[in-house]
């Protein structure tokens, strides 16, 4: 019986120290946090364009060169649309002619000269040789401006930190156990609660001193 009763102290000495014990569990750190007042930014939509000043018209200029004169042999009636030299019914002259070149006879078209006859119609061939091509006027441009956005970010607040005290415990209260006491009688074991022997001695005072109490009391 005393060995149970060590047995149960043990048990319930580990139970309140389990109650006393406590592990701190493990918390993830918070993202850090940074504040910042509101602010605007401008942003480019667009951006600018220049305007161009634009240029004037420019004229061909050009020159001949390679000149060489005809003449008609096919009759009075002259040559049909689109026959030029080289056909059959040109003879080739010299170079020497005046006029080519200067203004008064056209240049590779057919023209008649004096009155009609057999040798009246004239060609001139020549090559065109362009020294600076013809270009059209560009008006001129006007820029744009550039264009932007104002963006609004609003502030960025943290919240408050809040620091949590730990919690403490509070402690144990020591608690008073019986021990059985074993008394040996002529070979037998007698468990005898000392304890409880002493409170009946008690009470037996008690009453004892009651009894004498209403006696006097009597009298």
């Amino acid at each position: 019986m005393l060995r149970k009763a060590a047995y149960a102290a043990g048990a319930m000495s580990l139970a309140v120290a389990g109650i006393l014990i406590t592990v701190p569990g493990a918390s993830a750190e918070d993202a850090v946090c940074t504040p910042m007042a509101a602010w605007d930014e401008t942003v480019v939509v667009s951006p600018a364009t220049p305007g161009t000043p634009g240029s004037p018209a420019v004229e061909e200029v050009s020159h001949w060169t390679n000149f060489q004169r005809y003449s008609w042999t096919g009759g009075p009636d002259g040559p049909a649309p689109g026959d030029v030299p080289m056909g059959e019914n040109w003879q080739a002259n010299t170079t020497d002619y005046e006029g080519a070149g200067h203004g008064t006879d056209p240049i590779n078209q057919i023209f008649q000269t004096s009155t009609p006859g057999n040798a009246n119609w004239f060609y001139w061939s020549a090559d065109k040789v362009i020294d600076v091509e013809a270009q059209p006027a560009v008006p001129p441009t006007e820029g744009t401006p550039e264009v932007t956005q104002v963006v609004h970010h609003d502030a960025t607040t943290c919240p408050a930190t809040v620091v949590t005290p730990p919690v403490v415990a509070p402690a144990p209260v020591p608690e008073t156990h019986t021990v059985p006491v074993t008394v040996q009688t002529d070979g037998d074991q007698t468990a005898v609660l000392v304890l409880a022997g002493s409170l009946g001695l008690l009470a037996a005072g008690a009453l004892t001193g009651a009894g004498l109490l209403a006696r006097s009391r009597r009298s």
